[in-house]
């Protein structure tokens, strides 16, 4: 009976996630959604290589989308410094918003709207999705010695409205000549995420709320 009360320990402790407290999926399916989010993957697509059901990738998606706006301002060194661009004291900046109302007014962001969130139902839910946009604009370019101001966030925010709607975020760099493209945007969204998770896992209701103030309309 003890041994027996032992392996079941074991197992539950094998169980534990590290990166979602509380969270029913094993750490390996999590990463698994956690990269499929990383690289825009459909939940469609995602579903019959993971072999979670598609409410579970639905509800993880969100909540990772929710969790992001803190994660990048936690982590200011991490997303291509999207956390210094895009927020200040906590609530998104004059420059942030004005990335995010470029991108917003783009058709390339309306078909990522009708392609990874159909059901979006309010302002809130947009905003997140218009971050979690940007934090990927960031993370395609590498800012490495370049000078980040209003006149270059406003080439980028030109730039992509200009990129045809299935062209990489990389082909930024056409259109903005003192910009380099990331060789692996997707792969850096995953990596820096993952190591935030590891620092703040999500938690129950991460999906319903950002913690997230603004100082002005998007």
């Amino acid at each position: 009976m003890e041994e027996c009360k032992k392996q079941k320990s074991r197992r539950g402790a094998a169980a534990k996630n590290r990166y979602a407290a509380g969270a029913k999926l094993s750490e390996h399916k999590f990463l698994r959604i956690l990269e499929g989010y990383a690289e825009a993957v459909p939940i469609g697509v995602l579903e019959p290589t993971t072999h979670v059901s598609g409410k579970t990738i639905r509800g993880t998606y969100r909540a990772l989308r929710a969790h992001l706006p803190l994660a990048v301002q936690r982590e200011r060194a991490r997303f291509s410094g999207a956390g210094e661009v895009l927020f200040a004291g906590g609530m998104l900046s004059p420059d942030g918003n004005r990335l995010l109302s470029g991108i917003e007014r783009t058709r390339r962001f309306a078909r990522y709207v009708r392609r990874h969130a159909p059901r979006i139902n309010s302002a809130e839910e947009e905003r997140l999705l218009l971050i979690e946009k940007a934090v990927r604009v960031m993370c395609a370019v590498d800012l490495r010695g370049v000078e980040v101001d209003e006149r270059l966030l406003a080439e980028i925010g030109d730039a992509f409205a200009q990129l045809r709607v299935r062209e990489p975020l990389g082909g930024l760099v056409r259109a903005v000549p003192r910009l380099r493209a990331h060789a692996h945007p997707s792969l850096r969204l995953y990596e820096d995420y993952r190591r935030s998770l590891l620092k703040q896992p999500l938690r129950a209701g991460a999906a319903s709320s950002s913690g997230l103030e603004t100082d002005a309309p998007l």
